[in-house]
């Protein structure tokens, strides 16, 4: 009664063990360090181990009875499951790839597992799951060296596996296609080599792609205006409103066939559109970031501020992001378009880039994903008299 309030994670992880308890054959469960457990069935010498934080990072947005749904969900599918595969044999012809966020994988790294992963766009990693009947199970860095093949090997078969499926598209009434495969991996074909543009020739578009979740991907014609336009704005609300949000930014193919940001020019009528689905994943990113990183500041004893990334609306609609440097304590900043000080003769505003050029020792790169720079020291006076001065135009 008087003992210190569980936090989400502790409850989540008390509804899973629940749930698997109740599963036959259950020997022994243990919880681990990093936000995980080890499950001990009847006949087996050794355990299975589950890590929660990735599952919990899908789910914690959603209300605790679709919580309790999605564990029994995940639960039933694990354990009514065959065991991974241990050879390049067995394992070659189950390999999908998959785009997931940089703060998903990691979740990943921070609970201890080595997840296979290669940076992809940005904010974005390319991961390798193995495709079971009803769930995908990520494939780790030791796998494939038990295996014997290098990450690109393994994404390369990966990729042709997932081609050979065939993609289906839907030709939506306002022009924009939405690939409608329905195998959870509609985001996928996004970083298949030449897919993207070999798509664009197939249906005579120059074609524009958002994967606002993992499960969607819509394609618009960088020559209509107002699907695009459709298309930005469906994208930004599926990306805020879906447990398993990607990214809302928009992409294309260039003309050697990589994929890349779609980045129009300031006059573009959807410059706009696109700085607030660029502002909006960098604001999701580096709020995952900050939850994770209080965690383990909290748990350290470190007094250690991460400040926050916050976006707002300019007048004329455009977005524009800033951070604030504390006066008075260490802190993390987000990269951001500008760094509010609060100077006791009053706060100001500066961009990054006035900063960058400004200040040296009062602050250094933090190796962080995504991006940080710790600050040292405030500001002198003088300094901060530089900072206010506007830059000459």
């Amino acid at each position: 009664m008087f003992g210190r309030t569980r936090t989400p994670e502790e409850r989540f992880t008390d509804d899973f063990v629940t749930t698997i308890n109740r599963l036959p054959g259950i020997v022994r469960i243990t919880r681990t360090d990093h936000f995980g457990i080890d499950v001990q069935r009847a006949g087996e010498t050794g355990s299975h181990s589950i890590f929660l934080g990735n599952l919990f990072a899908e789910v914690k947005h959603l209300s605790p009875a679709e919580r309790k749904d999605a564990v029994h969900q995940f639960v039933a599918a694990m354990f009514n499951q065959p065991d991974e595969p241990e050879n390049w044999e067995a394992a070659a012809p189950r390999l999908r790839p998959v785009l997931r966020t940089a703060s998903y994988a990691q979740a990943g790294q921070v609970g201890g597992i080595a997840v296979a992963s290669r940076p992809s766009l940005r904010h974005l990693v390319e991961m390798l799951v193995i495709d079971h009947e009803h769930r995908m199970s990520l494939v780790n860095s030791e796998s494939l060296e038990q295996w014997g093949v290098t990450f690109d090997e393994a994404n390369e078969r990966a990729a042709h596996n997932l081609m050979a499926e065939g993609t289906n598209l839907a030709r939506l009434d306002n022009g924009v296609f939405a690939v409608a495969s329905e195998d959870t991996y509609e985001s996928s074909r996004l970083m298949v080599p030449g897919w993207l543009a070999g798509l664009g020739e197939e249906v005579g578009i120059k074609p524009v792609a958002v994967v606002p979740a993992r499960d969607m991907m819509l394609i618009g014609d960088e020559r209509d205006e107002n699907a695009l336009r459709w298309m930005f704005n469906e994208a930004l609300q599926i990306f805020n409103d879906h447990p398993r949000w990607l990214s809302p930014v928009p992409y294309h193919a260039d003309d050697d066939g990589e994929v890349v940001a779609w980045k129009p020019g300031r006059k573009h009528p959807l410059y706009n559109a696109v700085r607030m689905a660029e502002r909006s994943l960098e604001l999701y990113e580096y709020r995952e970031q900050s939850e994770r990183m209080e965690k383990l500041f909290r748990q350290a004893g470190e007094d250690l501020v991460v400040a926050d990334y916050t976006v707002e609306l300019l007048p004329g609609g455009m977005a524009q992001s800033y951070t604030t440097w504390p006066r008075d304590a260490d802190a993390l900043l987000p990269y951001a378009d500008v760094i509010e000080f609060p100077a006791e003769s009053g706060p100001f505003r500066v961009s990054w880039q006035r900063a960058e050029q400004l200040l040296t020792t009062e602050w250094e790169e933090a190796l962080t994903t995504p991006a940080r720079r710790r600050t040292l020291t405030w500001p002198t006076e003088p300094t901060l008299t530089k900072l206010r001065t506007p830059t000459p135009t």
